[in-house]
């Protein structure tokens, strides 16, 4: 773009209610918000063009594996990523209006758009990383079936509940990162900034976390108690996670039922957990800088990631294996 371009859009950004509170802007950091939201947008198609491209080849060559199983997956993959792009445009309009609140100098989107755009996002990833992990794991499948067929129940047990709980060690690590959003979408990080306190106060009064009305905007809108879930949620997380990775090597029966690569999986989620969790605390206390922030929120995926992969490691103690080794154990026993 040349000099008139850019001067032509910044006049279009003047028209925009945004421009109300920033009216002291130059043209040198218009571009850098600029090349933010583009280059997000631009990030966004690419993504959906690197996985549309390669996915009708294989498609069309028939050399996608496991039948109408994967298939069916990567529709459907195809899909979210299909509608993240409208919910990306759901949330950019809401701060296209007047301020929605009226209590807020600035104008910024929703945060509960934001949130279910950075929802759908995760749950894209998290899909992907698990169709990934299943593609590459169908090799071994059968000696997967071996290994479980040799332990006692007592170690069936054991490791069942371990991927259990790994399972709802997901499912909070996901609502960790939604609670972030929220965070993120009030600026709510830049109240309350030290740990683990808030500021005089463990949990503070009644009357600052449900001020608003209706009840439920709180869980939304309130500064004081969208921070404090998300301290609540991450430090829970960190918690479970470190507290998994001590009993899978502290356990004795976790000895010869955990498999290396379910152990590696442990440690690794503990480990990334503490750094996380010590990257929220910096980027609260510093009062939020950009760096730290981005670090805090791929920090969250890592996070998201080793639990994946200690579920998926786990696989040889679910349902579904399971049944399939009582089975493989039968055709031995009346083979005797």
């Amino acid at each position: 773009m040349n000099v008139n371009q850019w001067n032509e859009e910044f006049e279009r950004y003047k028209k925009f209610p945004e421009w109300n509170q920033r009216k002291s802007m130059t043209i040198d950091e218009f571009k850098s918000i600029y090349w933010w939201e583009y280059g997000h947008r631009m990030l966004g198609r690419t993504v959906g063009l690197i996985f549309v491209g390669p996915g009708l080849y294989l498609l069309s060559r028939n050399k996608i594996p496991g039948g109408m199983k994967y298939k069916g997956r990567l529709l459907g993959l195809l899909g979210l990523g299909a509608t993240q792009g409208a919910i990306g445009w759901w949330m950019v309009k809401s701060g296209l209006g007047q301020n929605r609140r009226g209590d807020r100098k600035e104008i910024r989107v929703a945060p509960q758009r934001l949130a279910v755009h950075l929802g759908m996002a995760v749950t894209t990833f998290t899909l992907l990383m698990s169709t990934s992990m299943d593609i590459f794991h169908r090799p071994n499948i059968r000696p997967m079936l071996k290994f479980t067929c040799g332990r006692s129940v007592q170690e069936i047990m054991y490791a069942s509940w371990l991927r259990k709980s790994s399972i709802g060690l997901v499912g909070l690590t996901l609502a960790t990162i939604l609670s972030g959003a929220f965070v993120a979408g009030n600026d709510a990080g830049r109240a309350y900034n030290t740990f683990p306190k808030m500021s005089d106060d463990w949990i503070p009064p009644t009357k600052v976390l449900f001020e608003q009305f209706p009840f439920y905007k709180n869980f939304m809108e309130n500064t004081a108690l969208v921070q404090f879930n998300h301290r609540v949620l991450g430090t829970t997380t960190a918690t479970m996670s470190i507290t998994l990775a001590a009993i899978s090597f502290l356990h004795p029966v976790g000895r010869n039922i955990l498999t290396k690569q379910v152990r590696n999986g442990l440690a690794t989620l503990g480990g990334v957990a503490s750094i996380q969790m010590s990257l929220g605390v910096l980027t609260l206390i510093n009062y939020v800088p950009i760096p730290l922030a981005a670090m805090h929120q791929i920090g969250s995926l890592a996070v998201l990631s080793s639990g994946v992969y200690v579920v998926h490691s786990l696989k040889y103690v679910g349902p579904r294996f399971l049944n399939a080794a009582s089975r493989h154990q039968m055709r031995l026993m009346q083979k005797i």
